[in-house]
Order: structure tokens, then sequence, then C-alpha cells
């Protein structure tokens, strides 16, 4: 019996976006990277890249499409890398982000391994959720906080102080 692996891919916008995707063990990672442009319907053409990820989706390493000679920290190139050797349950997670100018950034997640079907190509989706929207999302690369306060108006400087009086504290 021959397996695949079964991965949830999330588009990181707002609404729920992702799509289900399998891929044999012994296909490479540029194969994936294809299925991923395709099924999410944006413009095929761009640079690449996945980064090993841990459980709480920390950027590592970079495997990207192709080598530039830039950086000496990268890996090797997706299509040198098995899915089969970089995706599993001890190691369930890469993020993957295409085209570099925009930014569409994906969460790849292991979910499990299944049953091949000998009449079906791979990599194929099998399940489709949420419509991709026509451009990549803004993201903040300020590194400041977002402008919304986690607290709401609980602690607004515009609003009147309020005062106790030591009569009203149970604990002085």
């Amino acid at each position: 019996m021959s397996t695949a692996l079964k991965l949830r891919v999330i588009l990181d916008v707002k609404e729920d976006v992702f799509r289900d995707i399998e891929i044999k063990p012994e296909q490479n990672l540029e194969e994936l990277h294809h299925c991923i442009v395709k099924v999410f319907a944006i413009g095929a053409g761009e640079m690449a890249s996945f980064y090993k990820s841990d459980k709480e989706w920390s950027q590592g390493d970079e495997i990207p499409f192709m080598d530039m000679g830039i950086s000496k920290e990268v890996l090797t190139e997706m299509r040198n890398l098995q899915a089969g050797n970089i995706l599993s349950s001890s190691s369930p997670n890469l993020i993957y982000v295409y085209d570099f100018l925009n930014m569409w950034t994906f969460y790849v997640e292991f979910i499990s391994e299944v049953e091949v079907e000998l009449d079906d190509e791979y990599p194929r989706c099998t399940f489709n959720y949420g419509t991709t929207p026509e451009s990549a999302p803004e993201k903040d690369f300020s590194g400041k906080a977002p402008k919304a306060n986690i607290f709401g108006d609980a602690f607004n400087d515009d609003d009147e102080e309020e005062h106790y009086d030591d009569d009203d504290n149970p604990w002085a």
C-alpha cells in the first residue's frame, strides 16, 4: 500500500480560506509549490520560499524556489527536497511565502498519511474552502503594535478619571 501526505494549506487572511492537498512523500516541494499556486488561483510565475516552522509557527530556515546565492543559511532548493523528508507528524509545519512583492503567506500543516488512489495524479486538492481574495492582504512590517486596543475603552485616557475613597476599598 502506498501512502500520501495529507496537508492543510491555510491562506493568511481574516476570512477562512484553506485547501487540503495530498502529495506523495517522494514528490518534491517544488511540486507542492506549483499545486498551491494552482489551487489558490494566484498568478503563476513569481518567486517563492518555504520556511521550516515549529508548532508555534516561528519562521525557521528558508527553502527557496531556487538558490540565488545570497544567503548561506539556505538549506537547499525546493526541487531537491522530498515532501516526506520535510513534513511529518514530528515536523508538521511549513510557512510558504509566494510573490515577495505582495507577500501571499500560507501555513502548511501536516494532517495525516492517507492511502494513495492509483488512478489519481498527485499532488492533488481534496478539499477547498473559502475564496481567495483578488489581491494579497496588506502586511504590517512596522514592528509596532496594531492600533486596536485589546482592552477596548477600559483604559482610555480621554475618559474622566474615577476617584475612590478609602471607605469604598474593603481591603484598605
